[in-house]
Formats: C-alpha cells, structure tokens, sequence
C-alpha cells in the first residue's frame, strides 16, 4: 500500500526536485540548494528520497512570499514528525482527512493553517475527550 501511496504522490504534481524548484523561485541551483537544505535543517520543510533524488512538496511554499516556506508549516512538521516519517506525513498531507471535513490537509493549509495544525494534533495525540 506505502509503493502506490509513493507513486501516487510523486505523480501528483505536488513535489518538485531543487532543480525544478529552483526554477519555479527563481534562484541559482546554488542559491536554491543553500536554501531548501537551510529550511530543511530548520523543520521548516520535508522532503522524500526516491531513486537517488529529492523532493520537495510544492505545497510547502508560498508563492506570495517568494517561495518561502509558509510559516505555520514548521509547527505541522514537528507535531507529526513524532509519529509519522516523511512519507507517511506527506501521504497524510495528501489525503482526505475527517478531522478537515474530507479535505487534504495540503489543501487547508494556506487559508487555515490552525486547522490543519489542530488535525496533525489529533492524529499524533488522538482525540481528546472533552
């Protein structure tokens, strides 16, 4: 099930490798690689190995501060990096979550990250009960 999750992510349009990244953003390979090792090093970001090469999630970023990471992303990582390595959060990321009333947590994020943050949570921790 971990195989088809992997092929599905990364044909799903929504990781990119430095190179295509760099692009995207606009920066030198360098400068670009600096960077994503910088805020990968931070918990800003994650990324997945797969056959020699490294992506990135696209939806990490946000175009409207030039690429950078969204800032609300680095407390989602450490919450569910206790629990989930980097496939399994990227596959969580990318799928329907009930916590988010179906939605993929990728796809909340940019408009309600405390949401998003709220169903990382929940999956770590499991429900509270109230």
């Amino acid at each position: 099930m971990l195989e088809k999750g992997k092929v599905r992510l990364l044909r799903s349009g929504d990781f990119l490798t430095a190179d295509a990244f760099a692009v995207l953003a606009q920066l030198s390979t360098e400068q670009c690689t600096l960077e994503l090792k910088e805020w990968k090093r931070a918990g800003n970001i994650f990324s997945l190995a797969h056959e020699d090469k490294e992506y990135f999630p696209l939806y990490a970023f946000d175009p409207a501060s030039s690429f950078r990471p969204f800032s609300s992303l680095a407390a989602i990582i450490t919450t569910l990096g206790s629990c989930k390595p980097d496939w399994a959060m990227a596959l969580w990321f990318g799928s329907s979550n009930s916590y988010l009333g179906g939605q993929m947590p990728k796809d909340v994020m940019m408009n309600d990250p405390g949401r998003v943050l709220d169903a990382a949570r929940s999956e770590t921790y499991g429900a509270l009960q109230g």
